[in-house]
């Protein structure tokens, strides 16, 4: 994204089920998110899209949007917003295969209003953050609370996430093919993930 969207001139976007880092987004990714202005951009149009493993879903209702800043060394602030499903994408399609599925999501609208606000504290924060030479950052994360409908492999499991804004007008590839289990320190949160609908 644009230098503009943060405090600090890189911006880390992580869309991740755990903690995937910039080092799993595609170069080309990158170029286009350098379009995209956090302070402009419209909400309304930002999309998100999760692919997972056939044995893995996002539980109804389960999904949200962080978004973090940090500011100096004053503690983290961040706040998570609703997400609704969409329908998959016709443009991901190719993406999914017969082992995976893909999961898109967009703000809910209740939440729209409270996501502008909160840009609105952002932006009041960064320039009063420039005047005193502070410098900051943010993130962006979808935190989906996944369930599983089989049994998992003792293998990896890999997924991908995709973000979609009226710069970028088509998804772009945050992480390909990311190893839950290489990303996530506890084993056990992999082997505790509980089945759908219990």
């Amino acid at each position: 994204m644009n230098p503009r969207f943060l405090l600090h001139p890189l911006l880390r976007i992580l869309m991740m089920l755990a903690m995937a880092g910039c080092s799993h987004m595609p170069v080309t990714s990158m170029v286009k998110l350098a379009r995209v202005d956090f302070e402009t951009s419209d909400p309304a149009q930002l999309r998100a899209a999760i692919k997972l493993p056939r044995t893995l879903r996002p539980r109804p209702n389960g999904v949200a949007l962080r978004i973090a800043v940090q500011v100096g060394r004053a503690p983290e602030e961040a706040r998570d917003f609703m997400l609704r499903e969409l329908p998959e994408p016709a443009e991901l399609a190719r993406e999914a295969g017969a082992d995976s599925h893909i999961f898109a999501y967009r703000i809910d609208d209740s939440d729209l209003a409270r996501l502008a606000a909160f840009r609105a504290e952002l932006i009041a924060k960064k320039s009063s953050a420039q005047s005193s030479g502070q410098r900051g950052s943010i993130s962006i994360s979808v935190r989906p609370q996944a369930c599983k409908v089989g049994e998992l492999p003792d293998g990896p499991i890999y997924f991908s996430t995709y973000l979609r804004t009226a710069e970028t007008k088509d998804y772009v590839t945050l992480a390909r093919d990311v190893d839950l289990r290489s990303i996530v320190p506890n084993a056990a949160v992999v082997a505790d993930i509980t089945r759908c609908g219990s």
